[in-house]
């Protein structure tokens, strides 16, 4: 029976009737159950008891104050290493608890974003703040582990949908939108990958509003930089060039998650074009949609057009035509 069905059920029972359902309802508690739920209280102070039940759902706040200098002080050392390296300010058995500090404040500002809505930008911040240090310890020597959100119990892409989360309710979209992508392809550190740091991106685009302003941001982005397209095979350039296609591939992406597959596919192909192994990238960004139909018409065109690159997935091909659907495997 549902609480509210109990609830009629009570509203109809005569004075009488109810002290007889509560007691029975009492001698079928066990002793140890009714004692830490605390039925006696329930008992003696009803009002009471549900107001002391009220505030122990909702946990004290830290004070603000104390977190935003712990805050500080835990940035200013890691920054000068003294996590990591010998000194005088934080001694040799102190620097390990540094994930354990870094794991509170990333609760207390959580729950200070939460439950303040005055606090939320400056909470955002710090947590911003924190996201960006502990990527850097991954890059360099800042703290004992070079893994440093597996250290601290929070995996990269959980920090990272939170953040967007918050910073979502305090900036304008377009704001939101190109700071959100500068994160995103900060770095994937540990065992996180640059598609697991854009499909958080994509999960956050949570109307078809903020997913077409997306398109036309990373749509700019790839249009602003033609030269990379060729990506000539030098060692300058081969950042360039995975970065562009990083950016490729989270546009198709977003154009996909509107549910126009045809017109992703036509974005895909349009910007695509001038890249290295052009329908390699189109084969391999349609395999992640397990579009069956959708990728072996296009494996059909570019086999036209391009017999060597279809070479290549012609396993995949051979899968899709007699399985029925596209395998899991990538080439």
């Amino acid at each position: 029976m549902k609480l509210e069905e109990v609830r009629q059920r009570l509203e109809q029972l005569s004075a009488e009737d109810l002290r007889l359902v509560a007691a029975q309802f009492y001698k079928m508690l066990p002793k140890k159950i009714a004692e830490e739920k605390g039925a006696d209280r329930l008992l003696g102070d009803p009002q009471g008891f549900l107001k002391s039940a009220r505030a122990a759902r909702f946990p004290t706040l830290p004070d603000i104050d104390m977190v935003e200098f712990e805050t500080r002080d835990f940035l200013d050392n890691a920054r000068e290493q003294r996590y990591f390296a010998p000194n005088r300010i934080i001694s040799k058995s102190e620097r390990g608890k540094w994930r354990y500090v870094a794991r509170q404040l990333y609760k207390d500002w959580s729950l200070l974003a939460a439950a303040q809505p005055e606090n939320l930008a400056e909470a955002t911040k710090a947590l911003e703040d924190l996201y960006r240090i502990l990527c850097r310890g991954c890059e360099v020597y800042l703290f004992p582990s070079t893994d440093t959100f597996r250290a601290i119990g929070v995996a990269q892409p959980e920090f990272l949908e939170h953040l967007l989360l918050l910073k979502a309710q305090h900036c304008p979209p377009n704001e939101w939108i190109s700071q959100a992508l500068v994160l995103v392809h900060g770095g994937a550190h540990g065992d996180t990958t640059t598609t697991q740091l854009q499909d958080v991106f994509v999960r956050t685009l949570k109307t078809t509003e903020l997913k077409e302003l997306a398109i036309g941001v990373i749509s700019g982005q790839l249009g602003r930089s033609p030269e990379m397209a060729a990506c000539g095979g030098r060692e300058e350039s081969a950042s360039g060039c995975n970065n562009r296609r990083n950016i490729l591939r989270l546009g198709f992406q977003t154009t996909w998650a509107l549910g126009e597959k045809e017109r992703a596919v036509q974005w895909l192909q349009t910007r695509a074009r001038g890249e290295e192994n052009a329908g390699h990238l189109v084969m391999l960004f349609l395999l992640e949609t397990k579009d069956r139909e959708i990728w072996m018409r296009e494996y059909e065109t570019i086999r036209l057009e391009q017999p060597s690159v279809t070479e290549n997935w012609s396993k995949t091909f051979e899968h899709a035509q007699h399985q029925g659907e596209l395998p899991a495997w990538r080439v």
